[in-house]
C-alpha cells in the first residue's frame, strides 16, 4: 500500500478493484495459469509453507461470526506476521435466518470486511467461489430469489459500475484448495473425481458442468445410488487419486449442514460413513466453528468466543 494515500480514502469501488487485482496477480507458483495463460481454479500450497492454515465455512452473512474467528486465537497478528492463512470456503453472502432472507444489507457489509482482508493480506486470506457468490435469480432459499435481491440492493446501494464489479470478483476467484495435508472446495468433490489440469482449467468453454458440481455437489444422504447432484464416498477416493493424495488426509468443504443429523453443530466428521472427509459451517449465531491445520493432517476444530470489537481491519462494517 503507498503511504501516499490512506486505504480508507478509497472508494467502494477503488477498493474492489483492487481487490480483483490482488486475486489475479496471486503468485502462479500458487495459483496456477490455466492454458489461455489466466489465473486457474487451483491455489496449490508448496510442501514447505509451514504457516497454519485455518479453514472457514460458509458464514452467510454472519459478520459477527468473521469477527470473532480473526480475533480468536490472535489469528489475525498471525495472518499480519505471515504465520498464518485463513481461507473462506465461499458464500460469506445471503443471510439463512428464518425471517432474514431478503435482508441483504449484512451480505453487502461482510463482502466489505473480506474485500479488506484481500487486500491488506492478498498472500495470507484468500476466499473460495461458493454457490451463493452470484447474482443469478436462479440462486434462492425457500421460494426467495436471493441472487437477484442481492444484486438489486448492491445496485440501489453502490450503482451499477460496483455492481458490475462485484460480478467479475465472483467470476476471478479460485475454487479449489491442495495443499499437503487437505483439499477444500466449497460443495464438493466431482462425480468420479476431477483431475489437477481439470481444476486449473474449470473456466474453459470444455470444463462443462464440472463448476457447477464443485460449488453445488452434496453428499448423498441415502446411500443410494447418488443422483447428478450428489457425491458418495468412492468419489472422495477419487479425487484423492487424481491429486496424488493420500487416502487418510481429509477433504473439507462446506455448503451442505447435515442439520437432520443435529441441529446444534456446524461441522460433521466422517458423515455418514465418508471417511477423512469434514463438512464445515461457521455461520451459527451461538456457535463460531472454524477448523486449523498446522504442520500436520490431524486438524483442530475450534470455537471462537463470540465477540465483537472494532479494529482498524473492520474498515468496511460502518
Amino acid at each position: 500500500m503507498s503511504e501516499y494515500y490512506s486505504y480508507a480514502d478509497l472508494s467502494h469501488k477503488e477498493k474492489l478493484q483492487l481487490a480483483i487485482r490482488n486475486i489475479l496477480t496471486t503468485d502462479s507458483l500458487i495459483r496456477p495459469l490455466n492454458d489461455n495463460g489466466r489465473p486457474g481454479g487451483l491455489l496449490e500450497f508448496p510442501d514447505n509453507d509451514d504457516r497454519e492454515f485455518l479453514i472457514v465455512g460458509d458464514l452467510h452473512a454472519n459478520k459477527q461470526n468473521l469477527k470473532s474467528i480473526l480475533l480468536d486465537n490472535q489469528n489475525l497478528y498471525r495472518i499480519r506476521n505471515d504465520e498464518a492463512v485463513m481461507i473462506v470456503l465461499g458464500d460469506a453472502v445471503h443471510d439463512e435466518r428464518v425471517g432474514h432472507l431478503h435482508d441483504m444489507d449484512e451480505s453487502i457489509e461482510i463482502m466489505d470486511i473480506i474485500i479488506h482482508l484481500l487486500n491488506e493480506y492478498p498472500d495470507n486470506f484468500f476466499y473460495l467461489l461458493g454457490n451463493h457468490d452470484t447474482f443469478s435469480s436462479r440462486l434462492g432459499k425457500s421460494g426467495i430469489q436471493q441472487g437477484l435481491l442481492y444484486h438489486n440492493a448492491m445496485l440501489a446501494k453502490r450503482g451499477k459500475d460496483y455492481t458490475n464489479l462485484m460480478q467479475t470478483f465472483y467470476s476471478v476467484l479460485p475454487v479449489f484448495v491442495r495443499h499437503k495435508y487437505f483439499l477444500a472446495v466449497h460443495a464438493g468433490p466431482v462425480r468420479g473425481g476431477i483431475s489437477r489440469e481439470q481444476v486449473i482449467n474449470i473456466r474453459s468453454s470444455v470444463s462443462g458442468d464440472l463448476l457447477w458440481q464443485l460449488t453445488w455437489n452434496r453428499l448423498n444422504e441415502t446411500r443410494s445410488s447418488p443422483s447428478k447432484k450428489e457425491y458418495a464416498p468412492e468419489d472422495l477416493d477419487s479425487l484423492r487419486q487424481a491429486f496424488d493424495f493420500p487416502d487418510n488426509y481429509p477433504i473439507v468443504v462446506g455448503h451442505n449442514p447435515m442439520w437432520k443429523w443435529g441441529r446444534d453443530d456446524s461441522v460433521w466428521v466422517d458423515p455418514l460413513g465418508a471417511k477423512n472427509h469434514i463438512i464445515l459451517y461457521s455461520n451459527l449465531e451461538e456457535k463460531c466453528t472454524y477448523i486449523s491445520f498446522n504442520n500436520s493432517p490431524k486438524y483442530n476444530i475450534r470455537n471462537a468466543k463470540l465477540r465483537v470489537k472494532k479494529q482498524k481491519f473492520l474498515l468496511g462494517d460502518r
